[in-house]
């Protein structure tokens, strides 16, 4: 005889909560306001100072740090690069430090390196020195974007985890904004004296780093089973959404088919191209702006304020593109509409007779940021579950990860899958996709399974649900 079973949030909860629809989604919103203040701050403050560490030099050439550490030639170009040769050189070393480790303590320690990193950029006296401690930059702070979007996925459901996106990734217009006026305020300092005004500015912004660092490493959760700041009845309910959506904190396994796949999937190379050509106009963002200004208006107090509306435009341009896309709007489409003012600014930077119009075009050319918020999202849910169309997985090429719980067999609507011999998995496991019972990790109850390979459902003894 059917029988309705135990919900996951047990007796801290009132039965209208679980039987009431609108009680179990205002109760969600409650958690997820927890959820919110939590982990969402600590990302924004991630992602705004790996961008701002990288603005520095840009504010920094206008005041004087080329004239400091006898630059010639092509030297400062060459040390703005030497960032990104550091950067891709440890992408794969540090994707592999996330999934052997906890992803958020892994994020807090290269947040506190590279804070220490940026505090030793004070201390250079020549080319080869700065190269060198930018390169380093460089390497810890490749760990960025896939840490914050394993951990948004770990938290969020894929539609939750839009606007979240938008929200740490519009550190970046922050960085701008903070770094034209720490630019300004730091300009006030002696300039001839051996600790001249932009020296001033890597240390705050390093110290500043390490407190980020220590908060990261001690607030922030390595998993919902591990949040002090929730109830176990709050863990399950969380958990039961995530795995309802196919996404959650499970164990996380390399497997290097994972490449093949993604090398043969032609939305990953469209994304790729489209990474890269965006990519190459963002450097002018984040290396020439405030030269480019300074260029124009020849006062680099000026340029450094003249430079923070840029990244106001930045926030703007990300905001409108996670909220176009949390309402439906295909990604292409944002995408487009974004590179479109991007152009436009371009045209403007090279055409323009007057310096206003130069100035627009360098604001306006700040569109160009925004795109590659989409792109992670896009990877996200790609990577996060099943695509209900075709069912089967597409990889970004930052997120090249298989969860145990995700697998093509697991089909929205059709019951539990059970687990083949060939994954070497050590027990049988079963994801019901209406429910999320996995009964490995997540217990949770009140499912429906239809043909037996949990221990729980079919003939083991757990009975559907009816609903």
């Amino acid at each position: 005889m059917d029988e309705k079973l135990a919900s996951p949030v047990s007796s801290s909860h009132s039965a209208s909560s679980l039987d009431d629809p609108a009680a179990k989604v205002q109760e969600l919103k409650r958690i997820y306001r927890k959820i919110d203040l939590n982990i969402v701050p600590l990302m924004f403050f991630c992602y705004f100072l790996q961008f701002l560490d990288k603005v520095l030099v840009n504010y920094a050439n206008i005041m004087g740090i080329s004239k400091a550490l006898h630059f010639v030639g092509n030297d400062f170009s060459w040390m703005a690069t030497a960032f990104f040769i550091g950067y891709a050189v440890a992408e794969f070393p540090q994707g592999y430090l996330i999934q052997k480790f906890p992803v958020s303590k892994v994020l807090g320690f290269n947040v506190l390196l590279w804070g220490i990193v940026v505090c030793c950029t004070a201390a250079t006296q020549s080319f080869a020195s700065v190269a060198a401690v930018r390169t380093l930059l460089g390497m810890f702070e490749a760990v960025i974007t896939p840490a914050l979007v394993m951990i948004t996925s770990q938290w969020y459901t894929r539609k939750q985890a839009t606007l979240r996106t938008g929200i740490w990734y519009c550190g970046l217009g922050a960085g701008q904004v903070m770094g034209g006026l720490i630019s300004w305020a730091a300009q006030h300092g002696s300039t001839t004296s051996s600790f001249q005004g932009w020296r001033i500015m890597f240390v705050a912004v390093g110290v500043f780093n390490l407190f980020v660092a220590v908060a990261v490493i001690l607030l922030m959760p390595n998993s919902i089973t591990s949040a002090k700041f929730l109830t176990e009845d709050e863990k399950a309910l969380v958990e039961e959404v995530l795995a309802r959506d196919q996404a959650g904190s499970g164990k996380k396994v390399f497997h290097v088919s994972g490449i093949w796949d993604a090398l043969k999937d032609l939305q990953v190379w469209l994304l790729f191209v489209n990474t890269i050509l965006i990519v190459i106009p963002s450097g002018i963002i984040t290396t020439f702006s405030a030269t480019i200004i300074n260029s124009i208006f020849l006062t680099p107090m000026k340029s450094a304020l003249l430079n923070m509306p840029a990244g106001a435009i930045s926030i703007f341009a990300t905001l409108a593109g996670s909220y176009a896309i949390y309402f439906n709007l295909p990604r292409w489409l944002s995408i487009i509409a974004l590179l479109i003012p991007t152009i436009i600014g371009a045209a403007l930077m090279s055409f323009a007779k007057s310096k206003g119009g130069a100035l627009a075009g360098v604001y306006l050319i700040n569109f160009d940021v925004a795109p590659p918020g989409p792109h992670l999202r896009s990877g996200r849910c790609q990577h996060a579950g099943i695509h209900e169309k075709g069912y089967r997985q597409r990889h970004h090429c930052h997120c090249l990860l298989h969860r145990k719980h995700h697998r093509p067999t697991d089909v929205p609507g059709q019951g539990c899958a059970p687990v083949s011999s060939r994954q070497n998995h050590r027990s049988r496991r079963c994801r019901l996709i209406h429910c999320g019972y996995d009964s490995a990790e997540s217990p949770l109850r009140h499912a429906q399974c239809q043909d037996g390979c949990c221990p729980r459902g079919g003939g083991g003894g757990h009975q559907p649900r009816r609903d």
